[in-house]
């Protein structure tokens, strides 16, 4: 909005203090609408029902039927850019697909205009594949190895032997 009085803008200063806090209250009204979208099937962990994660200025959804959901999040988030000028960068943005066969892996890739593996995706520094444990666990504990020359039974004995005390 252009007045010859007053201008304003949709964006704060780099390095503003405030712009973590502003972008947290615009992505949680994302968010708020998100949950309330009955179109939007969430997926079930253990007896939870889960529809999205948000940390920091990151948000997963996690979306059951993911070609028919996506288009819908799609226009959601287009709807919400017009109101509050917060754009997604489909070029940044990752999709991890889980999917029972091929051909609809194939279809997915073809509707959903972001970058979509099927292997892993990181987050947060963490690698999330389809095998959690063997992706991080185990690279983790060989990690562990490597830093200790592969002398972790010697630590957890000395561990012992003090607690023991």
């Amino acid at each position: 909005m252009t007045n010859p009085q007053l201008t304003v803008f949709s964006r704060t200063k780099q390095g503003c203090l405030l712009s973590p806090l502003l972008c947290n209250i615009v992505l949680e009204v994302l968010a708020t609408a998100l949950r309330e979208e009955k179109e939007i099937k969430s997926i079930q962990i253990e007896k939870e029902e889960v529809k999205l994660s948000l940390f920091a200025d990151d948000m997963i959804p996690y979306l059951q039927n993911p070609k028919d959901a996506t288009r819908k999040l799609l226009k959601l988030i287009h709807e919400f850019d017009k109101v509050e000028g917060y754009k997604l960068h489909t070029q940044k943005s990752t999709a991890f697909l889980y999917a029972n066969n091929k051909r609809s892996e194939r279809e997915i890739r073809e509707t959903i205009p972001l970058t979509i593996t099927s292997k892993r995706i990181k987050y947060l520094g963490i690698n999330l594949p389809k095998d959690l444990y063997s992706e991080n666990c185990k690279t983790l504990m060989k990690a562990i190895k490597v830093d200790t020359n592969g002398k972790t039974h010697h630590i957890l004995r000395l561990e012992e032997s003090i607690l023991s005390k």
